[in-house]
């Protein structure tokens, strides 16, 4: 049975992976029927003809309410979410992917230099990556690149690309160091070794000796990486940087707000944060409980691929040990007198 079988075998998982593919599926068949159209409420009046302000609880207008636009919170959280896993998912990608071959690089022509390398990579996770994303494309969206404090509430694809840019690469010096380290342990097993004494080439040995150990780990890497970028994406949230800009928007009292043209959950995050300290707290606690429902279900598939790849690595084991145990347990000269009957 192959792996990938026995993975979605793992109830661990499985329950991980319907939870974010379930919650991407109903995204994207919204966005398909409605075009991401979100609806408002208006102005709600009590009894006496008096208008509510917004926004308006779950009981007033359910499921979840309304934000201080009067848009419906469930509608605006289905938008974003396919947003916030696209996001997360391409991030990851680009943290993994360069650094796959940086690795490689690394390992077999950075030898020497490979301990200088490894301090500068380390120095990167001594300053706060929060932080210095923050600066960056703080800069971006508020001085004036891709202009700025935009009127529209367009999503900007310049500052999309920006961001995953930004919120990438600040990673791959570390995930590189933590390959080349995956490909320095596999290389020393007695099979490359050798491989490499009956004159098999560095590409041979990589495609067909260490690839079929190194890619479970890539996963393992991958997954962590999108947890890891959920959260970053969460802390930039709450520093009102969101994905594709930021816009400006009157409420319904004709106060401006800062809104995320994505609806992205660390958007909303950000933009309904102050909403905690209010009467309002269920607004904020929202994005909160979906992004922590996505990161649980990502550590359930993390937790899942490593059960099933360390169950694999005791299979692969056990017949290496059988042999070397049964034979220490026969007597002398036991298997030339049952060689002779």
């Amino acid at each position: 049975m192959s792996i990938m079988k026995r993975v979605f075998k793992n109830k661990l998982f499985l329950f991980g992976f319907s939870i974010i593919s379930g919650i991407l599926s109903i995204s994207i068949l919204y966005f398909l029927v409605f075009q991401d159209r979100i609806p408002t409420a208006g102005l709600l009046y009590d009894s006496a003809g008096k208008p509510l302000p917004a926004p308006y609880s779950w009981k007033v207008y359910p499921p979840l309410g309304t934000d201080n636009f009067g848009r419906n919170i469930a509608v605006v959280m289905i938008v974003g979410a396919k947003y916030t896993i696209f996001a997360a998912i391409v991030i990851s990608i680009i943290r993994v992917v360069p650094s796959i071959f940086f690795g490689f690089i690394i390992h077999f022509y950075l030898k020497k230099i490979k301990t200088p390398i490894k301090y500068l990579a380390d120095s990167f996770n001594y300053f706060p990556i929060t932080l210095f994303a923050f600066l960056i494309l703080s800069w971006a969206i508020f001085q004036g690149s891709f202009e700025g404090k935009r009127p529209e509430s367009n999503l900007s694809w310049e500052l999309v690309l920006l961001y995953i840019i930004v919120v990438s690469i600040v990673y791959i010096p570390s995930n590189s160091i933590l390959i080349a380290n995956e490909v320095q342990l596999i290389n020393k097993m007695e099979f490359i070794e050798c491989s490499r004494t009956l004159g098999a080439t560095s590409w041979r040995i990589i495609t067909k000796h260490i690839k079929p150990f190194l890619v479970p780990q890539l996963y393992i890497i991958f997954i962590r990486e999108f947890i890891q970028s959920l959260i970053l994406m969460a802390h930039l949230g709450v520093l009102s940087v969101f994905i594709g800009g930021i816009y400006y928007k009157e409420d319904l009292w004709g106060y401006s707000n800062a809104v995320s043209p994505s609806s992205d959950w660390a958007g909303t995050l950000g933009m309904w944060w102050r909403f905690l300290w209010t009467s309002y707290p269920w607004i904020s606690l929202v994005p909160i409980v979906l992004l922590t429902i996505l990161i649980l279900a990502a550590k359930c598939i993390l937790d899942g691929l490593q059960a099933v790849l360390s169950s694999e690595e005791q299979v692969v084991k056990v017949p290496e040990q059988e042999p070397v145990r049964r034979i220490e347990m026969l007597e002398p000269f036991q298997l030339i007198k049952e060689k002779s009957t």
